[in-house]
């Protein structure tokens, strides 16, 4: 929350100038989070559009970081459940959640894998396997159309910080997604091929989906602390 009258400007050239001011402000935390890239990890994208410009008066400029997972990040995390979260909110696109016979609510996440993981996580051959599995490729409607999946056995099972052995190894039940990526892409013929597992997100184990928790990223001090910069770069 930006004071307006902090910086001795007068009633009429405020509300002008909140707006430019509260752009600028966003602008800069974007930027900030851009920077932080390898920490924000796959959440980047939802963290910079969590930002969002909710006043901007005469007085008073707001800024504010939307989201769960973004906030977690933002304010840290200590040791905590990730299906308190995964099991409660779902991303535009991401798959739904859903309800057991007895009312309790699972859904399905998607890892990618890229062929450097593939070959880092995976016993000998295992890449080889990868490539020779049956294309599962998008049908009408959206639905996958399932090719061979990679067996059992290729990979370590993954241990969590906290000492938890995931039920399935790192590539069990892999498939090879094949598919037109870009509408350039279409008018080219172009085609991807990456590759991709699915983990159920249950409270079956009540060890599982354990995080170890995260330091605080509070990249929102970071934009405060150079908030009288953003206001000479801006013009205000």
């Amino acid at each position: 929350m930006i004071d307006l009258r902090e910086y001795g400007l007068d009633e009429k050239s405020r509300e002008a100038r909140a707006k430019r001011f509260a752009v600028a402000i966003a602008a800069a935390w974007k930027a900030t989070a851009h920077e932080a890239g390898d920490d924000l990890g796959s959440v980047l994208r939802d963290y910079k559009r969590g930002i969002v410009i909710t006043q901007a008066t005469s007085n008073m400029v707001i800024v504010t970081l939307q989201g769960i997972v973004p906030n977690l990040l933002e304010q840290g995390q200590p040791p905590h459940d990730m299906r308190d979260y995964l099991l409660r909110t779902v991303r535009v696109g991401a798959s739904p959640i859903r309800r057991d016979k007895k009312g309790r609510p699972y859904r399905f996440i998607m890892f990618r894998r890229k062929v450097a993981e593939i070959r880092r996580m995976g016993m000998k051959g295992a890449y080889d396997g990868a490539k020779s599995l049956e294309a599962t490729m998008s049908g009408s409607g959206g639905r996958l159309l399932y090719g061979s999946r990679m067996p059992s056995g290729r990979a370590k099972h993954y241990i969590s910080r906290g000492g938890v052995r995931s039920v399935s190894d790192a590539l069990s039940g892999m498939v090879k997604l094949v598919g037109v990526t870009t509408a350039e892409g279409a008018q080219r013929g172009g085609t991807n091929t990456t590759y991709a597992t699915w983990r159920t997100v249950s409270y079956k184990r009540p060890e599982a989906w354990q995080h170890s928790g995260r330091p605080a990223l509070n990249l929102a001090h970071q934009v405060i602390d150079n908030i009288n910069q953003i206001a000479e770069d801006a013009g205000i």
